[in-house]
């Protein structure tokens, strides 16, 4: 009888102790995978060369100037503070960039056309490449719009 409740105690400590070393492992597989979502979100698009076509040149650079306005209004909000001292300019800003966005974006397949009838082809990829930064950007800045309104939207309720 000793030695079955010796081993039954060896059997407990032994449970115990996986118990113990999975529970651990799988709190710092969670904390690992926390860690991961957060450094994707912050990665900001940067402005591609020029590729020698006026009109893929004009649109990238028309929808980075955008990208770029809407940038620097994201960080301005996000300071610590996040206080807009004209609510309604930046309001009316950003209701400006959504109709320059979504023009753009109306041009876009246009462009892309222009683009792909480039010759040489290296100097077509090159143009695809830079419009196709172009759109991400326009499509990041439409994304952004909403939430940004709707923060203007609540610090002016809290006012």
């Amino acid at each position: 009888m000793k030695k079955i409740t010796k081993n039954l105690g060896t059997a407990t400590k032994v449970l115990m102790v996986a118990l113990l070393m999975a529970g651990v492992s799988v709190d710092s597989f969670a904390q690992k995978k926390e860690k991961k979502k957060k450094e994707k979100k912050a990665k900001e698009l940067k402005r591609p060369d020029k590729v020698g076509h006026s009109e893929t040149d004009a649109f990238v650079t028309s929808a980075f100037d955008v990208y770029s306005k809407n940038q620097a209004l994201t960080k301005k909000m996000s300071d610590a503070k996040g206080n807009i001292t004209d609510a309604g300019k930046v309001k009316t800003d950003l209701e400006g960039q959504m109709k320059e966005v979504t023009s753009l974006l109306g041009k876009s397949s246009d462009v892309m056309k222009g683009a792909k009838s480039i010759t040489p082809k290296g100097n077509s990829l090159k143009a695809v490449g830079a419009l196709n930064k172009a759109v991400k950007a326009l499509n990041a800045t439409q994304k952004a719009i909403p939430g940004q309104l709707d923060k203007i939207k609540a610090q002016d309720s809290k006012k």
